[in-house]
């Protein structure tokens, strides 16, 4: 099974989320157009109102609710919010592309995309708010902090290549592992009033995350040909992830010597990210770091067990195994 066949085991409330997305971003400023169909062209996975939607049909939300149920609204939310942080991000970042397409920094400016990314922030708050459900709001916006501090953290230990597993875990969890969480809890929470299904939620939602952005880092080690993306952008920016720590930890004095010279370079070439690739991405190291992923995974499947079961919830256990390592 792939992603596209769990679509199709929620195909109209997906039709129903895809409707209020458009509806929720529209405007009449001519620049705002262009860029929603800019970022619409070339949509990701869609992965977090995904979540919300199987989670939420998973705990009992009924396949055909109305149009106008607020969790579709809801949903569009959701992945507002995504695009408004990665279009934020690659201000940050600097970036010139994404998914193989010019960021709105790089096709516009990084002023225009600061502002479209405030847009889109405001209208994600008008509708978490007008959906009526104080524990969502309260979810959504404390979700909004805790990236934004995950952020900030993995922006304060750039250049650093001692930090620990901890703050590393600390760093996806707010990035990464939060957002999904909340996604998950939030669709439970429109379907159900049972708080173990919806803790059970949220807790799948944490750790399919962790094990999300787990996988990411592990695969900036491999190679474009396997990925699709360029190989190295991590070490590139100077980010500390679980194969770097995991190598600064274990390598002995002269690999760790070599490693932290070349990543004292402000550029790295290409010769510099094959050499660091090597002595960072060793079968060793890549297997203990595949095994705190599978242990991510394992603890999804476990909080998924927790949840009702039905067909929804064999959806989420394939999202599990398609994350596998």
């Amino acid at each position: 099974m792939n992603l596209q066949e769990i679509e199709r085991h929620i195909a109209l409330p997906l039709q129903r989320f895809h409707e209020a997305c458009d509806k929720m971003i529209d405007s009449e400023v001519p620049i705002i157009r262009s860029i929603n169909r800019h970022l619409i062209s070339h949509n990701g996975k869609q992965l977090r109102p995904l979540l919300t939607l199987l989670s939420a049909c998973c705990c009992g939300f009924p396949l055909h609710a109305e149009a106008d149920h607020p969790l579709f609204a809801v949903s569009a939310a959701i992945e507002t919010l995504h695009n408004a942080t990665l279009i934020h991000d690659d201000v940050v970042d600097e970036s010139d592309t994404r998914r193989g397409q010019p960021t709105v920094n790089k096709q516009w400016s990084n002023k225009i995309a600061v502002l479209v990314g405030d847009y889109y922030l405001a209208q994600v708050m008008l509708t978490i708010n007008a959906a009526n459900k104080p524990e969502v709001t309260q979810i959504i916006n404390r979700t909004v902090i805790d990236m934004t501090e995950g952020e900030l953290l993995q922006q304060e230990c750039c250049g650093h290549y001692d930090i620990g597993e901890e703050t590393y875990n600390s760093i996806i969890r707010k990035k990464t592992a939060c957002f999904m969480a909340a996604c998950c809890e939030t669709g439970a929470i429109f379907a159900t009033d049972d708080e173990a299904i919806r803790h059970a939620a949220r807790d799948f939602g944490e750790h399919i995350g962790m094990a999300f952005q787990l996988r990411d880092d592990l695969r900036d080690y491999l190679p474009t040909a396997v990925t699709g993306k360029p190989q190295g952008n991590d070490l590139r920016e100077h980010k500390a992830t679980l194969p770097l720590i995991l190598a600064m930890r274990h390598a002995d004095s002269h690999t760790k010597k070599e490693i932290s010279s070349l990543l004292g370079q402000t550029h790295l070439d290409d010769s510099d990210i094959d050499r660091l690739t090597t002595m960072i991405a060793t079968p060793a190291m890549m297997d203990v770091a595949r095994q705190h992923l599978n242990a991510e995974l394992e603890k999804a499947r476990q909080s998924a067990r927790q949840l009702p079961d039905n067909g929804y919830r064999d959806d989420l256990m394939q999202l599990i195994l398609m994350l596998q390592e």
